[in-house]
């Protein structure tokens, strides 16, 4: 008798140990979300009320405060209709540096939106990562794109860069995969793909996208169009992401 009540005291102190470790974990993961989202609010309200352009700098007034705060700042996006309403950071001499670290540099669970560091800041094509979060924020919402009806009340994306207010149209939305480099012969490795200055790269990499896409969207990129790929982890495969390509609207 002695035997099970010490086998049912352990079991429960198990239990208690279990649950208070599950809630302690609640409870820090709630307050990170907590403490990242006012960092954003934070950052969002640096943004000035204005489509005005700076004469000095030819820059758009209303991000000036952001770049003098962080020269990594590249341009906004944001989706509407969806919590993807971000700064995009790009520091090409380290190209993950903000996969876990917010604007100001610090350790961020969530991280930052961010531009491939092989693509060129000049370019007309970026690569933008972000991490698809639980909660909904940064790209939590973009793998929504699989259901057309999603599409179809969010189809414009909207980027700005320092320089330009920009609209986007979306191409197409796929599911795809992270490859080992031994792997990748054959395959279509999107993430390989930060330069789309020649036809034939720019041709090639359209007829996959266009190819894999979930649905036909009748938007056809032609050489010349400016792009911007939209990339975030999933869970149909190991090492899945999905992404979303769009075209400026000029």
């Amino acid at each position: 008798m002695k035997a099970k009540k010490a086998v049912v005291i352990i079991f429960l102190v198990i239990f208690i140990a279990g649950f208070a470790i599950g809630a302690f974990m609640l409870i820090k993961t709630l307050l990170t979300a907590k403490h990242e989202k006012e960092t954003f609010d934070q950052v969002a309200s640096m943004v000035e009320d204005s489509t005005e352009v700076n004469e000095d700098t030819g820059t758009l007034r209303k991000y000036d405060p952001l770049y003098n705060a962080n020269k990594d700042f590249f341009g906004w996006l944001k989706i509407e209709g969806t919590q993807i309403d971000y700064p995009v950071m790009y520091k090409p001499e380290d190209g993950e540096y903000y996969l876990h670290r917010d604007f100001y540099g610090n350790y961020s669970e969530s991280g930052m939106l961010f531009i491939d560091g092989g693509c060129r800041a000049d370019g007309k094509y970026y690569l933008i990562y972000g991490h698809h979060m639980r909660n909904g924020s940064m790209f939590g919402e973009l793998p929504k794109y699989r259901d057309r009806s999603f599409y179809e009340e969010h189809k414009t994306i909207f980027f700005d860069t320092r320089y330009e207010l920009r609209d986007y149209e979306v191409v197409a939305a796929f599911y795809a995969q992270i490859y080992d480099k031994s792997d990748e012969e054959g395959r279509f490795c999107y993430y390989n793909y930060t330069d789309l200055s020649t036809p034939q790269t720019f041709s090639e990499y359209v007829a996959a996208i266009k190819a894999i896409s979930v649905y036909d969207t009748g938007v056809t990129p032609k050489y010349g169009d400016e792009l911007i790929a939209l990339s975030t982890c999933n869970y149909h495969t190991e090492d899945g992401r999905f992404v979303v390509v769009a075209r400026r609207i000029k």
